[in-house]
């Protein structure tokens, strides 16, 4: 990982203040060595818990699971401060591996405003589940922060049980760009409707509270079609999520707040002798520590873990914060040489940037992020010159016929394998 102690970010991004997210010029130095549809892949690592969501028989079983896969789609995020390389129009990404029980593909269908669109489906041509979506990142910036909120749509259909299922994103907003050490966190509500049975997971990330010191948590009940909470769920986007019954869960949650008070009494207290010592004056806006009650979860005894991460590497923050999932999405293994043969020409794998960024080449990089971006603008021209409109090769935008949300979903070519029309984008 290359040295950015002496780059103020915030002599980039005041330049941008008014900008959509995607018309901003990063220095190559802040990018890390993946595109933005390869870490889409990241939000499919847990997998297997929508494979248990399909073998459930309660509706309210399967909730918790659908409701755990999505808390765990953020999880690989953690400590990640670098942006991904911008896809370029016509590029895909697609991902299969022998340990792993799904298939993906994603491709960027819109250049404006970009939009990249996906599908994940279990290993047997989605059979059991099938997850599609799109993304359009949003930003907005202010003196101290950045919030990201992603646009877009994400909708999981579980086939055996005739189940769809949509959940809304969440706002990340990103800390201290102006002078101190970035760090970021997730909030607001995200929810989750099962629109077969009308059953809802609310879960409530909590933004962080410099008086309860509260960081990274998640709270929140499944509720049935007659608006009854059936189910507690609580943990941390960063470590777990669990699920409790009802009664236990609300006792839970009241001691937690008797908790809280204790730890933002002590705070106080810690805040007045700090303001009172000219020894800790610290210009920097603060950077929170984990939760002091994170440590001490004392979860029913009947609590349900349905989730829990993956912990990363030791030498992780060497490499970009990166997973061992991550580290692999650009590799050429001996079971990717075999791959190679089959992949489409615009595969991510291929990009000379991210290649040369990956093997330590910092300039060739750089040089060759500018000729791929130089390459789309003169396509883009020569189309607008001949009145032509880009058509996404792999996907379609559809009304959802249970949601009836205009969604992009596959047209189910992909994995024919005919690469004979693909663009020649690299």
């Amino acid at each position: 990982m290359f040295d950015r102690s002496q780059i103020s970010i915030w002599n980039i991004l005041k330049q941008c203040i008014g900008k959509e997210l995607y018309k901003i010029t990063m220095p190559i130095i802040w990018n890390e060595p993946v595109s933005f549809l390869q870490r889409l892949t990241e939000n499919f690592l847990y997998t297997y818990l929508l494979d248990k969501a399909d073998e459930c028989t309660d509706p309210i079983m399967r909730m918790q699971y659908v409701a755990a896969f999505a808390v765990s789609s953020i999880a690989s995020n953690i400590d990640r401060l670098s942006k991904p390389f911008n896809p370029l129009l016509g590029e895909t990404y697609e991902f299969i591996r022998d340990d792993l029980p799904f298939r993906y593909v994603s491709e960027q269908v819109s250049h404006h405003p970009p939009i990249s669109a996906f599908t994940c489906e279990s290993k047997d041509g989605g059979a059991r589940w099938k997850f599609h979506g799109s993304i359009l990142p949003k930003a907005k910036f202010s003196i101290k922060h950045m919030e990201v909120h992603p646009k877009g749509s994400l909708t999981l259909e579980l086939k055996r049980h005739n189940e769809v299922y949509t959940s809304s994103s969440l706002t990340c907003t990103i800390h201290n760009i102006v002078v101190g050490r970035l760090w970021f966190e997730y909030h607001g509500t995200m929810e989750i409707i099962n629109h077969t049975n009308k059953m809802k997971a609310i879960i409530h990330f909590k933004p962080y509270s410099r008086t309860t010191k509260e960081l990274h948590k998640v709270e929140g009940y499944i509720i049935d079609a007659h608006k009854n909470k059936v189910r507690g769920l609580y943990g941390f986007w960063t470590d777990a999520l669990y699920s409790i019954d009802i009664e236990h869960f609300e006792r839970f949650l009241k001691q937690q707040k008797k908790d809280a008070k204790y730890v933002t009494k002590y705070s106080q207290e810690q805040a007045r002798y700090s303001a009172s010592s000219v020894d800790n004056v610290d210009l920097d806006e603060e950077v929170p520590d984990v939760d002091p009650l994170h440590e001490q979860l004392n979860l029913p005894p009947n609590s349900i873990t349905l989730w829990r991460i993956i912990p990363k590497l030791d030498y992780a923050a060497q490499y970009y914060n990166f997973s061992l999932f991550t580290m692999a999405l650009n590799e050429w293994t001996e079971e990717d040489e075999k791959l190679r043969s089959q992949l489409p020409r615009t595969d991510s794998r291929f990009r000379p940037d991210i290649r040369k960024m990956e093997d330590g080449d910092l300039d060739a990089a750089g040089q060759e992020k500018n000729r791929l971006e130089e390459k789309q603008r003169e396509s883009r021209q020569i189309m607008e010159k001949n009145r032509e409109e880009w058509q996404p090769k792999w996907f379609r935008l559809v009304k959802h016929e249970v949601t009836g949300h205009e969604v992009w979903v596959s047209n189910e070519k992909y994995w024919q394998r005919n690469w004979t029309n693909c663009p020649h984008i690299y």
